[in-house]
């Protein structure tokens, strides 16, 4: 656990949710790609939420939804092998860049 300027421990819950689109024909693959992370980022230390859902509108969109215990927790996250392949991995199968929100920021 990280801290802030003020010393005290970084305990803020950090939500983010990532949305993909595929290229088209390429649903099934990051489908997969999103299934195999989200098992592993599930055993991530401070993961609180981790599902990936498709756009019933839109079945080439994929939303992922995530929770964690702490800036820290994702940034620790995120430098795992796992999260670094699939990227790898995902990149040339997207059809546009990768858009992310953050619930209750504007």
């Amino acid at each position: 656990m990280t801290s802030t300027e003020s010393g005290a421990p970084d305990t803020t819950t950090v939500r983010f949710i990532p949305v993909f689109q595929a290229k088209p024909g390429r649903e099934d693959e990051l489908a997969r790609l999103l299934s195999d992370l989200q098992e592993a980022s599930r055993r991530d230390a401070g993961c609180l939420d981790y599902a990936f859902f498709t756009d019933e509108e839109s079945p080439d969109t994929f939303v992922l939804y995530e929770e964690w215990t702490s800036s820290a927790a994702l940034a620790a996250h995120n430098e795992q092998k796992h999260v670094k392949d699939f990227f790898a991995a995902a990149e040339p199968i997207m059809a546009r860049e990768l858009r992310v929100y953050r619930p209750g920021s504007r």
